[in-house]
């Protein structure tokens, strides 16, 4: 199933902080008609309950996400970030993580997508396919990385 389209691919997301990357991020998402629109404030409420950063050796990442209410059609919209900006850890949410990179999921029915969502955890796992995404300097080759990693 493929999960990454070169519309939902985003490189130089100017964000003030998590909750403005989750506004912008997920923008791209409504506007190509994925998501729905109480996606974007689900995201975002959900992220401040329980929070998605993670503290890779590479750099932080975060996988905002939703209840598939919220979701029309199923896709990973790849952002990189133009600076960090701090989210919270997904394991421990006094812990920040300055995110560079998100993979923000529109996951409908997460039995149907595990697929995607293992191969996002492949990636965060990875640490030369995260490298790949750190190097990928504009949208092309993010849109290329994404496509060998995620599909």
């Amino acid at each position: 199933m493929r999960a990454v389209y070169e519309d939902l691919v985003v490189n130089g997301v100017d964000a003030k902080d998590a909750e403005d990357a989750i506004l912008q991020v997920g923008q791209y998402l409504l506007k190509a008609g994925f998501v729905k629109d109480t996606y974007i404030d689900a995201v975002a409420k959900r992220e401040t309950e329980f929070p998605t950063g993670l503290q890779l050796k590479e750099m932080g990442v975060a996988m905002p996400h939703t209840a598939g209410v919220h979701v029309n059609t199923p896709a990973v919209c790849v952002a990189k970030l133009a600076h960090p900006v701090t989210f919270g850890h997904m394991g421990d949410p006094d812990t920040k993580v300055q995110a560079e990179l998100l993979f923000m999921m529109a996951i409908k029915d997460p039995n149907a997508q595990l697929e995607t969502l293992q191969k996002v955890m492949g990636v965060i796992t990875n640490p030369a396919a995260v490298a790949e995404f750190k190097a990928a300097g504009d949208k092309a080759a993010l849109y290329k990385v994404a496509q060998t990693y995620i599909g």
